[in-house]
């Protein structure tokens, strides 16, 4: 029995000796790490597509780059045209709101210009109704003088021209004569049988005529002179006296209404 014990204790000690540890690492060689290789000529020619590829990112780039400033370049265009353009459109309104102040200033003073002798036209207008032409033309005569600027005074201008007419008028009717009496005198004078200057003619008549006007022939100098008012007809009425002559003669004698 002892025999066995100390058997069996040599054997454990022993047999522990001899086994290795399972923890112990493995001294085994690593195998190599293999790395993959191209041939030379695809090497190049990846090479080559990327470097045209490289060129051709810088090239779109320049030309990025180059749209880019022209487009900076153009809006740098169009902002100085907008502000040229707003720089007009200002100075228009300024020039507008200017006009319209001096069209209004001009109403303004117009208006102040036309209440200026409007009363003195009125009391004078109403007066020369009363008048003779004469002392009508004095009362719008001395108004002219008082109010020259005033919008009125073409009025008074145009009172005064028709009150001048109106004097001719009644001048004329003073030397007025009948048809035949007009016949007379100028035959009397020789007028239907010589050829006199027209200027004799008018101091005949008594005045130089109110118009004239050249007849129609080539042939012949044919002139026609008006008087107006310068025949008295029947019942008081008044025509004007024509006289038509023919190279310095005249012709014949009649009366126009």
């Amino acid at each position: 029995m002892k025999t066995f014990i100390c058997c069996f204790l040599a054997f454990v000690f022993l047999g522990c000796g001899e086994d290795e540890p399972k923890n112990k690492p493995s001294t085994s060689p690593k195998p190599e790490a293999t790395v993959e290789t191209v041939p030379k000529e695809e090497h190049e020619r990846l090479l080559a597509e990327e470097e045209s590829r490289k060129l051709a990112l810088a090239e779109e780039l320049d030309q990025a780059r180059e749209g880019l400033a022209e487009a900076e370049s153009e809006l740098s265009v169009k902002n100085e045209t907008i502000e040229s353009l707003e720089l007009k459109i200002l100075e228009l309104t300024t020039a507008v709101q200017t006009y319209r102040k001096q069209v209004k200033d001009s109403k303004d003073s117009l208006a102040a210009l036309r209440k200026i002798g409007s009363a003195e036209y009125r009391e004078i207008y109403e007066r020369a109704k009363g008048l003779e032409a004469g002392a009508a033309i004095l009362l719008f005569e001395g108004f002219l003088e008082k109010y020259p600027d005033s919008p009125i005074a073409s009025r008074a201008k145009g009172q005064i021209r028709k009150l001048q007419a109106d004097l001719r008028i009644l001048q004329n009717r003073k030397n007025a004569r009948t048809l035949r009496t007009w016949d007379v005198k100028l035959k009397g004078e020789g007028m239907f049988a010589r050829v006199v200057d027209k200027e004799v003619l008018f101091e005949l008549v008594g005045r130089p005529p109110d118009s004239s006007k050249k007849g129609s022939s080539s042939e012949f100098r044919q002139m026609s002179y008006l008087w107006k008012d310068y025949v008295l007809g029947q019942g008081g009425d008044y025509y004007d006296l024509v006289i038509e002559r023919t190279d310095g003669k005249v012709d014949r004698i009649l009366f126009s209404k």
